[in-house]
C-alpha cells in the first residue's frame, strides 16, 4: 500500500468530498431545479386546461339535459302530428295566407333512427312585425318545432315591406315515425 502524509490524505478527502458534491449536484440538485422550472412554467397551462375542460363539461351536461328534454317533448307529442298542415294553421291564424307564395316539405334522415321534416315557407310582402310575431308563435307553440333558417330580404317594391323564406324544422325519433307508417 501507498504511505500517503497527513497532507496528502486531507488533500484526497477534499478531493473526493468534491468529487461527491459535484456528483450529486450535478445527479440530484440540477435536474431537480430543471424540473421545478418545468412545472412552474407548465403549471398555468394546466390549470387553464383544466378549466377549460370543467366548462365543457357544464356545457356537455346542459346540451345533454336539453337533448333528453326534446326527447321527453318529442315523446310527449301527438303521434299524428304532422308540420305542414301545424303550419298552415299558424299562417290561417297570423292572417298571412295571402303574403305565402310557396310552401314545400321535404323529409331529412340525418341517422336510422332519426328524421326531420322540413317545411320552407316563402312569404312576400309582409311587415317586420308580422314575421316576428309568426315565428314567435312557431317557436313557443306547444309542438316539437324550431326555425333553423331565416332569409329576410327587403321587397322590391315597397321599403317598408319584407320578403322572407323561413325553414321550420320538427324532428321524429324513428320509433315514432314507425307507428305513423302505414301496415301492409
Amino acid at each position: 500500500m501507498i504511505q500517503m502524509n497527513s497532507r496528502e490524505k486531507l488533500l484526497s478527502i477534499g478531493l473526493v468530498a468534491a468529487l461527491g458534491i459535484w456528483a450529486a449536484w450535478t445527479l440530484a440538485v440540477k435536474p431537480t431545479q430543471e424540473r421545478i422550472q418545468t412545472l412552474e412554467r407548465i403549471l398555468p397551462e394546466k390549470q387553464a386546461q383544466v378549466q377549460e375542460l370543467q366548462a365543457k363539461g357544464i356545457e356537455y351536461v346542459a346540451l345533454e339535459n336539453e337533448f333528453e328534454d326534446l326527447r321527453a317533448k318529442m315523446a310527449a307529442q301527438d303521434p299524428a302530428f304532422q308540420l305542414l298542415p301545424f303550419l298552415e294553421a299558424m299562417i290561417q291564424r297570423h292572417k298571412l295566407a295571402g303574403h305565402v307564395t310557396t310552401m314545400g316539405q321535404d323529409t331529412i334522415l340525418p341517422q336510422p333512427d332519426y328524421s326531420e321534416t322540413v317545411v320552407t315557407i316563402e312569404m312576400q310582402d309582409i311587415t317586420l312585425k308580422q314575421l316576428i310575431s309568426f315565428l314567435s308563435a312557431v317557436e313557443t307553440s306547444e309542438a316539437v318545432v324550431q326555425v333553423g333558417s331565416l332569409h329576410i330580404r327587403k321587397d322590391a317594391t315597397n321599403d317598408a315591406l319584407l320578403d322572407a323564406t323561413v325553414g321550420i324544422y320538427s324532428p321524429r325519433m324513428a320509433s315514432l315515425s314507425a307507428q305513423l307508417a302505414p301496415v301492409s
